[in-house]
Formats: structure tokens, C-alpha cells, sequence
């Protein structure tokens, strides 16, 4: 397997995420030279977006889809619960970091910069993802994981949206957004050596591009 990934991107991020949790080997490679807008990349992945798996050949766009095809074609260890309910409730999470709280965190993103920042739009978003962390904050079950003790594929989209939280909330005086169930799973779940992997490969990825990129 062949994953083209960007360490910044959230998306490709819960891939790479899952890989380590699973243990699974793969060529982890940038995108071709010139980004993901280009014949070469967009005869592998038409939307033009990253992640993008090959599986000696077969070319399989959309993070969400590829999590699902991973854990069917690569079933142990599972993150994905047996049990019909937990299932569901991984689900919901993995809906509400992919939906209500990464698309604030992607608009926040855009105003980082105080000097081209819209008060309107953050004041906007920055409701959005209290809403979205308030929604985490009902379904996430205290212990290690989103689900408790069982890592899961809810796993895999939360820790790239946390990481965002923490590390630019206090870009718009927010340091204290996550309520105290999901700050506790946010400090637990880092024990994890497949989530510390990830975190540590963003934090850097992040570092660089704001060492590019200073507001």
C-alpha cells in the first residue's frame, strides 16, 4: 500500500493514524511535484484532494472511505467495535469531528492572520465548534479512547481535530474550548504510541508551515 499524504492535512492525517495503530506497513509518500492539482495526481484521485490510497493500483480517494476499506481488507486488529451500538456511537463521533467540528476549525483557520481576520466569520465559527465540542463532550466515554477501552476509527478523526483545537484556539483567546470530558480523553489517548506518532508529525508539519507562513 501506498498512502499519498500531507502531515498537515487532518484527513490524511487519521489515515497515517490508523495505519500506526494497526501496525500495517505502507510507503507514506508526499504528492507528486506540484501539488495535488495536477494530470498526473488527478488521474489517481479526480477531486484533487489528499489522502489518496493505492493499492497496487486501485486508487481509493476520501479519508472516510479508505478508514472503512482498510479495516475490510486488514480486519485485526479491529477499530471498528463488534457490537452493534458501540459501532453506532463510533460513528456518530467520527461524523461530529469530520462535520461539526473540523469545518470550524477549517474556517478559523483561514483568519488566523489578525490582520486579515473577519470578526464576523470567527465569532461565527468559533459557535460552530463550541457546539461541535459540546456534542463530542455527550457521547465520548471516559478511559483511554473515544469508546473507552477500545481504540476506534472515532479515534482516528478526533485526535487530528483536537490537536487543531489546542493549537490554534489561543490564536483567537480561546484556551479552554474542550469540556472536561474531552480534555481528559485528549490527555489519555496521547499515551497511545500510534497517536503520540501522529501528534508528534503534525506539531512539526504545523511548526513549518507557520515558520513560512507568520501571521
Amino acid at each position: 500500500m501506498k498512502l499519498y499524504n500531507s502531515n498537515l492535512s487532518p484527513y490524511a492525517t487519521r489515515v497515517r493514524m490508523q495505519l500506526y495503530m494497526k501496525g500495517l506497513k505502507a510507503e507514506i509518500v508526499n504528492v507528486p511535484q506540484g501539488g495535488s492539482h495536477t494530470a498526473e495526481y488527478a488521474k489517481m484521485n479526480p477531486m484533487e484532494k489528499i489522502p489518496t490510497l493505492d493499492d497496487n493500483g486501485f486508487y481509493l480517494p476520501e479519508s472516510s472511505a479508505i478508514g472503512e476499506y482498510i479495516e475490510d481488507t486488514h480486519p485485526t486488529p479491529s477499530l471498528r467495535p463488534a457490537d452493534a451500538k458501540e459501532r453506532a456511537k463510533m460513528r456518530v463521533m467520527f461524523n461530529i469531528a469530520d462535520q461539526y467540528i473540523l469545518n470550524a476549525l477549517f474556517e478559523l483557520f483561514d483568519h488566523i492572520n489578525p490582520a486579515k481576520r473577519d470578526a464576523k466569520v470567527v465569532d461565527e465559527q468559533l459557535t460552530e465548534l463550541r457546539k461541535g465540542l459540546a456534542a463530542l463532550e455527550h457521547y465520548i466515554v471516559p478511559g483511554k479512547y473515544a469508546l473507552g477501552s477500545q481504540a476506534s476509527l472515532a479515534d482516528c478523526a478526533l485526535v487530528p481535530d483536537l490537536f487543531y483545537v489546542n493549537a490554534i484556539g489561543p490564536a483567537f483567546g480561546e484556551t479552554n474550548l474542550m469540556g472536561p470530558k474531552v480534555k481528559a480523553y485528549w490527555a489519555a489517548v496521547q499515551a497511545d504510541p500510534g497517536v503520540a506518532k501522529t501528534v508528534g508529525e503534525m506539531a512539526t508539519a504545523l511548526a513549518e508551515y507557520m515558520k513560512q507562513n507568520p501571521a
